[in-house]
């Protein structure tokens, strides 16, 4: 059975990418892995996405963050449900983390709420309003950590990952206490450049 990283690979000569049928292929071939899959394939797999998104930011931005969003969030809720519920140690530290609710934007291609609560993650199209602080993660940056270049940490404590505007302040002792769910994900899926 072909892995994602060998569609990846194969999809790379594909005039358009994003948001065709050979991208959703990949992604569900990435999502219907089992918890040990991903953790085998994800070190591999992430810098070779990244240096792909990169490659087509162009057609990223006419896609649009809206149907980018809704592409994601096909994905992304099966797979954070399977490491929550295949990792003990991620069930415990969400467990642990405190209820919040805060608004990712990567880039020009995912803009979304999410929500901790009763030690479950939950996703919701869109920017709200209501929301306990913010993480914005611009598409340069998103590509360097995606390929290991830079580290996340660095970048939530001041290095290119904004967590605070003018006019838009939040709660930052709860996305205090988010790093260290957000450093654990990150080194059980073995992605050590990112820690």
């Amino acid at each position: 059975m072909t892995g994602p990283s060998e569609l990846l690979e194969g999809a790379q000569e594909q005039e358009r990418l994003i948001g065709s049928e050979r991208m959703k292929e990949v992604m569900e071939s990435l999502a219907s892995l089992e918890y040990e899959g991903l953790v085998e394939v994800m070190p591999g797999f992430l810098p070779s996405l990244g240096r792909v998104l990169e490659a087509r930011t162009a057609e990223i931005d006419e896609w649009g963050i809206e149907k980018g969003t809704d592409f994601f969030l096909t994905y992304l809720p099966r797979i954070t449900e399977k490491m929550v519920s295949s990792d003990g140690d991620i069930k415990n530290e969400l467990a642990m983390t405190e209820e919040m609710s805060f608004n990712l934007k990567a880039g020009n291609m995912i803009g979304t709420q999410v929500r901790i609560r009763d030690g479950g993650v939950s996703y919701s199209p869109g920017l709200a309003g209501e929301r306990d602080f913010f993480i914005d993660i611009p598409e340069p940056k998103l590509f360097r950590i995606m390929r290991g270049q830079e580290d996340v940490m660095s970048g939530l404590m001041g290095g290119g990952i904004e967590m605070w505007r003018e006019g838009e302040e939040g709660d930052m002792e709860k996305a205090q206490d988010l790093l260290p769910l957000v450093t654990l994900v990150l080194a059980k899926l073995k992605l050590d450049g990112m820690v």
